[in-house]
């Protein structure tokens, strides 16, 4: 166990109410353990030279943990709208009669829509194509 040195330090009113207020909220800690934990802390931040490089590489840590996790959730979520998707087509295809010009009609036609507006759905002009009769004639 590490040996203690007892000094004498000098606190405001303000400051004692608020080492108080923390340990009340955070068991385990004295007014003693506080002021050690917070000298440590800004040993720290002396030794790096500053803030930014004493906190970069924790935020940078943190951001990375954050944007994996994000990361994680949006590949399951594409991946669950996939087989939805999938499932949807494999349903259209079964109830349609459409020949192989007219599939690839259609999937040219919707990489078109997509590419065109970066991925936001255009209802009234996919409606437009939808309402023509493109499918059943191989001339358009």
């Amino acid at each position: 166990m590490e040996e203690f040195k007892k000094v004498t330090i000098s606190f405001t009113k303000d400051q004692l109410e608020k080492l108080d207020e923390i340990m009340s909220k955070e068991q385990g800690y004295t007014r003693s353990s506080l002021v050690r934990e917070a000298v440590d802390y800004y040993l720290g931040y002396f030794a790096q030279k500053g803030s930014v490089s004493y906190l970069s590489p924790i935020i940078s840590q943190n951001i990375k943990l954050v944007l994996g996790r994000f990361e994680e959730n949006l590949s399951e979520m594409l991946f669950k709208l996939a087989v939805e998707v999938s499932k949807s087509n494999i349903l259209s295809a079964r109830n349609s009669d459409l020949n192989d010009y007219a599939l690839n009609y259609l999937n040219d036609v919707s990489e078109q829509l997509v590419a065109e507006h970066n991925g936001v759905l255009d209802l009234e002009r996919a409606q437009d194509f939808a309402e023509a009769d493109y499918f059943g004639d191989e001339n358009g």
